[in-house]
């Protein structure tokens, strides 16, 4: 095991404008963790993601064999084989943390220096391989680096073309866009991951992280925060139906899952500020009523917004994603099927068919309905049988409590009248349920 190499960028920018020339320098930095001292080594540098670890070779490993038990080799019954079909039938890395200077004190007066006057500085002797996953650099000069030092070797010096963009994601950083400085890695090396120091002429911008790039690959490194610029995030929801459809006894609905995202860009420099507001990007959900954006990024959507000096303006972006449910026709409600034929989702003839099927529905609720009270009666005309069995017990069938005796009988011969007539009700209610249910059934079918 070893330490990892890591790499510390500079990049300086030419001038303020929005697109200028920038030099990048990157240097290498290695410690020897040997117990030597290294004199004129060669030296190669890996960029990637080798795939690493450790194993042990040198404890002894004996397996562990199976038991395997004595079989019985008695068989249980005689075998019978099948006869065979007739032919035809059976075919069917983290890099080092960089400081944020509060000043930069000179021993001196202060001395501008150039691009071009860095760029001569460091000379860089360093031969690149591609190596498919991995990427090699090649030091072309020996290397000496004393034990328990380390080493900075320069790997690469290039001049790119930059663009300074302000860019907005409220999930990084909330409340203010942050200054990206963009470029193409045209230095035809693969960029390791590693801090950088932005430089315009001689003035210090901000530091940035630089991630692994492969040759030909776009950087977008945030370098500082623009405070003069204020974003405020505003989110809601909700649903709005899109279409309405009658299947069997079932009211099918698609409406839209809306979410609405109003982004307050307030500016409160002296110039007009061109802001990308980065947007998150879902699957199931398109942009609608929302301006085209400027850039789509595999988790983002990016939309230009400009913002005038001391004005604050709205990005408004609009998402739907269509959902689908049913609901029994037999629960809807007649305010409700009224309200979608003013909306112009159902017809007129839909409107008539469904609700003359609620109206079958309200009568057969009004049936069970009877069906019910009439066992509220049967139970209660049980009750009275039962007190009037038992009053009949405790009398004589002579004299005055025989006569009491022949009224609870004439009592008992009206209840079992009023159960008969209760039957008879009971089945005319059922009879007229199932001939509904058919004439449902029947305009089931043509709705």
């Amino acid at each position: 095991p070893a330490p990892t190499w890591r790499v510390s960028y500079r990049i300086i920018v030419d001038s303020s404008a929005d697109a200028s020339n920038a030099l990048l320098q990157g240097w290498g930095i290695f410690d020897n963790t040997l117990e030597e001292d290294l004199r004129d080594i060669s030296l190669s540098l890996i960029a990637g993601m080798p795939i690493s670890f450790i194993y042990d070779l040198y404890t002894p490993f004996t397996p562990e064999r199976p038991v395997v038990e004595e079989e019985n080799r008695t068989a249980a019954a005689p075998v019978e084989m099948g006869r065979a079909m007739a032919e035809g039938a059976a075919r069917g890395i983290d890099a080092p943390r960089t400081g944020m200077p509060e000043a930069m004190p000179t021993a001196g007066p202060a001395q501008a220096f150039s691009r071009a006057s860095l760029k001569d500085s460091t000379r860089v002797e360093v031969a690149g391989a591609d190596l498919g996953e991995l990427f090699q650099y090649t030091v072309q000069t020996p290397v000496s680096v004393d034990r328990g030092q380390s080493a900075m070797v320069p790997i690469v010096s290039a001049d790119v073309f930059c663009r300074k963009k302000l860019i907005y994601n409220g999930r990084k950083l909330a409340g203010h866009p942050v200054a990206t400085l963009r470029f193409s890695n045209s230095t035809g090396l693969a960029l390791e991951r590693g801090p950088a120091t932005l430089m315009e002429q001689s003035t210090y911008l901000g530091e940035a992280m630089l991630p692994y790039t492969p040759a030909g690959a776009e950087i977008n490194v945030a370098y500082s925060v623009e405070l003069g610029a204020r974003v405020r995030e505003a989110r809601r929801g909700w649903r709005e139906i899109h279409q309405v459809s009658f299947k069997a006894a079932y009211l099918h609905l698609e409406e839209w899952d809306i979410w609405e995202q109003d982004y307050q860009v307030e500016n409160n420099t002296s110039e007009k500020l061109e802001i990308l507001i980065e947007h998150p990007r879902h699957g199931q959900y398109a942009l609608f009523d929302t301006p085209e954006p400027a850039e789509t990024t595999g988790e983002h959507w990016r939309f230009s917004v400009s913002v005038p000096a001391h004005v604050k303006v709205h990005q408004i972006v609009r998402q739907r994603h269509l959902l689908s449910r049913q609901e029994k026709l037999n629960n809807q409600s007649f305010e409700g099927l009224q309200n979608y034929l003013k909306e112009g989702m159902i017809n007129e003839e839909a409107y008539a068919q469904a609700t003359a099927m609620l109206r079958l529905w309200q009568q057969i609720a009004a049936r069970n309905q009877d069906l019910e009270e009439l066992d509220q009666q049967r139970e209660l005309v049980y009750k009275a049988q039962q007190q009037i069995q038992g009053n009949m017990r405790a009398l004589a069938r002579d004299g005055k409590e025989g006569e009491m005796r022949q009224t609870y009988l004439r009592r008992l011969v009206q209840t079992e009248d009023q159960l008969r007539e209760f039957s008879s009700q009971e089945s005319q209610l059922r009879e007229g349920i199932e001939e509904l249910k058919m004439e449902i059934d029947a305009k089931l079918g043509g709705l």
